[in-house]
């Protein structure tokens, strides 16, 4: 089938050269014999007016306008994709997808138990694929990277790292409080039931701070607000955020987190409580994204729907 001078079949095979810049292994993926991958290659310089693989070394890569092509096709062939397999209605409970998700450890220790819960209860077919979202928060627009580039179906990000070429919605949000040993001095009645922590007493006490992988603060954007005026040499960092109720424990740290978060550790440990943080921070607000093409997709508007009803099940108290 052509469309406006090319041969629509031809966006298939540049889609596994973009991907993939290789003729062999697109000749492969196609199940295609490599000149008849050649002789196409060759088609869709003649259309762009444009080499698209370049040779580097010993390799090929994309040239610059190959790379700018890639999103566009992969929207184009995500669309007809969605065009083709539409079905009138969709019925979760027969159907089979694996979606892949991009969050913070946060997000996935919170809301994707009561995630994998509801669909083995009401979708036992579709399954999900969770990376973490350090691994793209180097590039210039992470959601971009995430969706576009890599190919995953949802992200779950704070609102900074969001673009603008993807809907979005948020999905989380709570103010922070601040987690405390029940025997802290500097939390003021601290074997009552009611203990409080002013100010100063939060800037004087050493901090433990969950961070991502690059040793940036995992859960509030700004560290300045919290470490400004602290004792920054008293200030522990780690990756690992289970590590930190155990940590707590029988020291003067403090750790200022998500409302939810905090209280979840408390209840499980009983020498932990949770007491208002005594600065002013923005809450932590996670906002979801997914894929512009995919906006119509039913199955997509089945797990959006399904996310957005266990967030609600987190901070059940904040309309969003």
């Amino acid at each position: 089938m052509r469309y406006r001078s090319i041969d629509l079949n031809l966006l298939v095979v540049l889609d596994a050269l973009l991907d993939d810049p290789s003729v062999t292994r697109a000749a492969d993926r196609l199940n295609v014999g490599q000149p008849a991958i050649s002789a196409m290659l060759a088609r869709l310089r003649e259309h762009f007016g444009d080499p698209l693989l370049v040779q580097e070394g010993r390799k090929l890569v994309l040239s610059p306008v190959a790379l700018e092509l890639k999103p566009a096709v992969q929207a184009w062939l995500e669309r007809a994709r969605v065009l083709t397999s539409a079905k009138p209605g969709f019925d979760p409970s027969r159907a089979e997808r694996r979606f892949a998700i991009a969050c913070s450890e946060i997000v996935a220790g919170f809301l994707l138990p009561l995630v994998s819960a509801r669909l083995t209860r009401e979708a036992p077919g579709i399954s999900i694929t969770v990376r973490t979202f350090s691994a793209f928060r180097a590039a210039r627009t992470p959601a971009v990277e995430a969706l576009e580039r890599q190919g995953l179906d949802f992200v779950v990000l704070p609102g900074s790292f969001t673009s603008a070429d993807h809907p979005r919605r948020p999905l989380l949000s709570a103010p922070y409080r601040c987690l405390v040993w029940r025997g802290n001095r500097a939390v003021s009645g601290a074997r009552s039931r009611h203990g409080a922590l002013d100010e100063a007493a939060f800037y004087a006490s050493p901090h433990i701070v969950p961070t991502l992988l690059d040793g940036s603060v995992a859960t509030i954007e700004s560290d300045d607000a919290l470490l400004h005026r602290a004792q920054r040499e008293r200030v522990v960092r780690t990756e690992h955020l289970l590590a930190i109720p155990a940590a707590i424990a029988g020291t003067p740290l403090i750790a200022t987190l998500p409302s939810f978060v905090a209280e979840r550790f408390a209840a499980r440990e009983s020498e932990l409580r949770v007491v208002d943080c005594p600065i002013a921070l923005p809450p932590l607000t996670e906002v979801m994204q997914w894929q512009q093409t995919r906006e119509n997709d039913p199955a997509y508007a089945w797990f959006r729907d399904l996310l957005i009803d266990c967030a609600s099940e987190i901070t059940p108290d904040i309309a969003l």
